[in-house]
């Protein structure tokens, strides 16, 4: 291994160059008011201001210039600091997840961003290199390979559907919030004295556009996404025009959630995620998309290529009782009732014939409810053995199963109100841990003594 302490590549200024002016450029105002006070070029804001750019570019040159890296054979080394010199060693055995994202405009250069998360939890535990050469990544993926001591063993993985990625797609929520930026656009002309008039051809246009960009900006995300098992580390690539790339250690995976949103759901697709203990990626939640999109008959096996140690199939679930699935509806439609009977009240009142829409909206939304009730009424359950906790619940607007196991769960909590001790019903509610504060998991309405037997399970980790 040739040993050589290296500067990022040069493109690494740009970007230290706007950490200095985000972190410094609230300071400005205060250093223009203390030039005047101390008649320091009184009055003559230009060439204060041109003083503090100096400054700031100063500050971005001396910071590119103080950071080097190198690899060595079993480690690797960053340098940082002018005046307090900071030596940084990362073990190669350390480093728990690589990421690697370059926007479109770098791929030409053949430079990357590379974030190293390691097995440290605080704030030291990830390291980014600014902007390094995917030929400097390549030998650090390279050292990190020989110092592993198993051979290589690659596993054959899963390559994305292009009819399942459309799909996907088309039935994202993305898509009307496309649909709302490019009308928000639309009327937005007037502004510039562009008149059109409005036209149902014109606002077909409109939503037709819409859904274009929508479409685009999802499918160019996942763009022949790929993932494999790679000696116990997963890892995945995608995208068209920032290329994105993953690894994530099998041990860091806390739970799998097969998950739907209600129309995905009745297209028969699923979103394969991990619960992961990772603080770089890139989720809302530690979830991580092992398979974005997959037609819900393959998931299991397409699960089991990834990894091969974990159950696959979600165990036959303990449905509903009776008596909760009639709990279910009755607390779904008591919530749009009084709700619905608000709203229409008071528009009767105050908004006219406009009344009539409030309540066609209404009942539409009471078929929503309904049909929502049916569909979670039928998909909730819970089933475990000696290991793992399956369950099937819903999770915001999702239909999600999970496979949970025991020794991953934080919490397990059971909750009963006055009315449902009658019926021998309980809600029980359950925590895995995240790159946040936790990933909470809530059944409702299952049978006393289900309840209570999860409770015994997981009392005897």
């Amino acid at each position: 291994m040739i040993r050589m302490n290296k500067h990022l590549s040069p493109v690494a200024i740009l970007f230290f160059l706007k950490d200095q002016i985000s972190s410094k450029i609230g300071l400005l105002p205060a250093i223009l008011v203390v030039c005047n006070y101390l008649n320091f070029f009184k009055g003559q804001y230009f060439i204060q201001i041109s003083c503090f750019v100096v400054l700031v570019l100063l500050a971005a040159f001396v910071e590119y210039f103080c950071f080097t890296y190198e690899i060595l054979e079993d480690e690797l080394v960053i340098r940082s600091g002018l005046f307090e010199k900071k030596e940084k060693h990362i073990p190669y055995s350390r480093i728990q997840t690589i990421h690697t994202n370059h926007p479109f405009w770098m791929e030409p250069l053949k430079l990357t961003k590379v974030i190293l998360e390691t097995a440290n939890q605080d704030d030291d535990g990830v390291v980014i290199l600014r902007v390094i050469s995917q030929v400097e990544l390549e030998r650090l993926q390279a050292a990190m390979q020989v110092a592993e001591s198993k051979a290589e063993d690659e596993v054959k993985g899963y390559l994305i559907n292009s009819r399942d990625l459309a799909i996907y797609t088309l039935t994202s929520p993305g898509i009307i919030a496309g649909i709302v930026l490019v009308w928000g656009l639309y009327g937005k002309l007037s502004d510039f004295n562009i008149k059109i008039d409005f036209s149902w051809p014109v606002f077909i246009l409109v939503l037709l556009v819409g859904i274009v960009l929508s479409f685009l900006a999802t499918w160019q995300r996942y763009y022949n996404f790929n993932i494999y098992n790679e000696q116990n580390q997963l890892k995945a690539k995608s995208g068209l025009f920032t290329k994105t790339q993953m690894t994530l250690p099998v041990k860091r995976i806390q739970g799998i959630i097969f998950e739907a949103t209600y129309f995905r759901f009745l297209t028969r697709l699923v979103s394969i995620q991990a619960i992961a203990s990772s603080k770089v990626t890139g989720e809302e939640e530690g979830n991580i998309n092992l398979i974005p999109v997959v037609e819900a008959k393959h998931a299991a096996d397409a699960l089991h290529e990834l990894l091969p140690t974990w159950p696959s199939v979600i165990k036959k679930l303990t449905p509903l009782a009776k008596s909760g699935k009639r709990a279910l509806f009755v607390y779904r439609f008591n919530c749009w009732f009084w709700i619905s009977l608000v709203v229409n009240l008071l528009a009767y009142l105050y908004l006219g014939q406009a009344f009539i829409w409030i309540l066609i909206l209404s009942l539409v939304f009471g078929l929503y409810v309904l049909f929502i009730s049916i569909l979670i009424s039928k998909t909730s359950g819970v089933s475990f053995d000696d290991k793992y906790l399956y369950l099937g619940t819903k999770r915001y607007f999702k239909i999600i199963k999970a496979i949970l196991p025991r020794d991953k769960i934080q919490y397990l909590k059971l909750s009963q109100s006055v009315l449902m001790k009658g019926k021998k019903l309980m809600h029980i509610e359950l925590e895995v841990m995240d790159k946040n504060y936790g990933y909470q998991v809530r059944v409702r309405y299952l049978p006393e003594q289900v309840a209570k037997n999860i409770q015994k399970w997981f009392m005897e980790k």
